[in-house]
């Protein structure tokens, strides 16, 4: 290509999240502080490439450093890259993951015929790609198909000796006898949480209910069918649920933990090593339903070994399965039940809409004990009009959830039923249909219109008692829409008068609504909070709206949050893809 195009610089470069790889490269010399001999690559501050990976289209400049998003990239000063065209490379699944593009050193305009040879030398590329891509696709599956069969077995085992298993020394028994016969174990035992009393496990209340002080081994003797007693279990039926045992320290992190051998156990514990210790290699996986670690599998097997990765995805469906029977045997099953539905309800299905990306996040409290009431919204609606809301009912309890479904399924069918009413009105309407009906508690929240308009899009929005919108501008600018005069929450006063405001969005805005959660902070004033919400939006303004609403919940979100967070992003765009799901 750099001979049929006459240029002294081509590449074939891959865009990654970090960098850029050139698996083809001709011109471009080696051995400089950006491109080390041994690394054919560069940090994306040197990228051209990335901007066509971003656009998913073709990039021709004359002379980069006349260009206004170009003129300051390293790859000027550093690598003598002036002129620039660059063609989109797919691979097998079609996404844009890289360019073929040719440089020179000196200005130049690109003409149509070394525009029409870079796109046929780029869909060769793109071939060859894809047929990279389609053989490591079969290989990988050819392996995960004998995994996968493997582990379909070990579950299939499981589910029958589970299906008649009523209490936990049933469903012990049942994992134990699928441990041994599926997976070759020598032994398997469940240590649940307790609370440190002398009734057993079986007869242990509720798992939320009581503090864990204990972790207490599950006897299935009587159900085993003809297994031998374990003798070192039943000496160490009650172990600390910390770290000085390895089951306590499982169930601390929540992550499992692996050892080849029982010497590499007893280093680390020796007051557990004893003459009746059986078996070497061992495996200790957390037995975690929604969110919540009730206790932690532990595996035993005759002979020394590392275990795979592929063995350990088996290990953690085998535990999840457990997981799963033991919390059912707990009596805990109905009340998990009730908050996965609710959940549910909080997560709509978003539409798609023409010529914008959407993308919505839901986060509940890091405590499993708490419910909340957040929510958010998306109707399509008549003359390509989309109704946008963000809501949160007062109170962390089943009452608040209840109150939030009420007042979402009110909202979204005042939103189809009256489409040409403006977002003020329906509010009011709302909040007097919420007074006349009954309906319990308060709630904030921001309703809003987003109609087409020939330069981008129109948002009319009207906000009760929420934090402000959030609007970042095609050029990464961010705008907190706050407003001097605030509205009462739904709930205070139901004939109070509210209005609308508007902001013009250009294509590639982004418009984002969110709930109080994503930037409260205990012994933080909200303001802190919104500042620093709009200073992750504005570093993160270029990712695709997926990855940007991530992003913010990656950064923002205080990991021990201790409320739920709603989060509803969209893009006014031509070329996003669909949100995934």
């Amino acid at each position: 290509m750099r001979r049929a195009l006459g240029v002294p610089v081509a590449l074939v470069s891959l865009v990654e999240a970090h960098r850029q790889s050139f698996v083809g490269m001709a011109g471009l010399p080696l051995g400089t502080p950006v491109l080390a001999a041994e690394r054919r690559e560069t940090p994306l501050t040197h990228s051209f490439c990335q901007h066509v990976v971003a656009g998913g289209r073709p990039l021709l400049v004359g002379d980069a450093r006349e260009h206004l998003s170009l003129r300051d990239n390293l790859a000027v000063p550093d690598l003598g890259v002036v002129a620039y065209a660059g063609w989109p490379l797919t691979d097998h699944t079609g996404q844009v993951v890289g360019s073929l593009c040719a440089i020179d050193h000196e200005p130049r305009a690109w003409d149509d015929d070394q525009v029409g040879l870079l796109e046929d030398l780029a869909a060769a590329c793109s071939a060859e790609l894809a047929q990279r891509g389609l053989r490591r696709e079969a290989v990988d599956r050819a392996r995960d198909a004998t995994e996968l069969e493997r582990r379909s077995r070990v579950l299939l085992s499981l589910s029958e000796g589970l299906a008649t298993a009523a209490t936990l020394p049933q469903v012990a028994a049942a994992v134990e006898r699928t441990a041994r016969d599926q997976i070759g174990c020598l032994r398997a035992g469940i240590w649940l949480c307790g609370d440190g009393d002398d009734r057993p496990a079986a007869d242990l209340p509720r798992a939320t209910s009581y503090t864990t002080t204990v972790l207490r081994w599950v006897d299935s003797t009587a159900f085993a069918s003809g297994g031998l007693p374990w003798a070192q279990a039943r000496r160490h039926a009650d172990l600390r649920p910390d770290a000085t045992n390895p089951l306590g320290e499982v169930l601390g992190t929540g992550l499992p933990s692996f050892l080849p051998d029982r010497a590499a156990q007893n280093a680390r514990w020796p007051h557990l090593a004893s003459p009746d210790q059986v078996g070497e290699a061992r495996a200790f996986l957390p037995l975690t339903v929604h969110g919540r670690t009730v206790g932690v599998l532990a595996l035993v097997w005759e002979d020394a070994g590392e275990v795979s990765a592929e063995h350990r995805v088996t290990l953690a469906a085998l535990a999840s399965y457990a997981a799963q029977a033991t919390q059912r045997a707990l009596a805990v099953h109905d009340r998990v039940d009730a908050l996965v539905t609710l959940q549910s309800a909080m997560t709509s299905t978003l539409p798609r809409v023409a010529g914008h990306a959407l993308a919505a996040r839901y986060r509940p409290a890091s405590s499993v004990e708490q419910v909340g009431g957040d929510w958010y919204d998306a109707v399509s609606l008549p003359a390509g009009r989309t109704a946008l809301t963000v809501g949160d009912v007062a109170g962390h309890d089943m009452r608040a959830a209840a109150t939030m479904g009420q007042l979402r399924s009110m909202l979204r069918a005042l939103a189809w039923a009256t489409p040409d009413e403006a977002p003020a009105a329906t509010v009011e309407r709302l909040d007097r249909a919420a007074c006349d009906l009954q309906v319990p508690g308060l709630a904030s929240l921001v309703f809003a219109h987003l109609d087409p308009a020939p330069d981008g899009a129109l948002l009319t929005w009207a906000n009760a008692g929420h934090p402000p919108p959030v609007v970042v501008t095609p050029d990464g600018a961010v705008a907190l829409l706050a407003d001097a005069a605030h509205e009462p929450m739904i709930g205070i006063a139901a004939r109070s008068e509210r209005r609308d405001r508007q902001v013009r969005l250009r294509p590639g805005a982004t418009v984002l609504l969110y709930t109080d959660g994503l930037v409260e902070r205990r012994r933080e004033h909200l303001d802190a909070g919104l500042l620093r919400l709009a200073a992750a939006a504005e570093r993160h303004a270029g990712l695709p709206v997926d990855d940007f609403v991530d992003a913010l919940l990656a950064e923002v979100l205080d990991p021990d949050h201790r409320d739920d967070v709603a989060l509803l992003a969209l893009r006014v765009c031509q070329d996003e893809v669909a949100p995934r799901p």
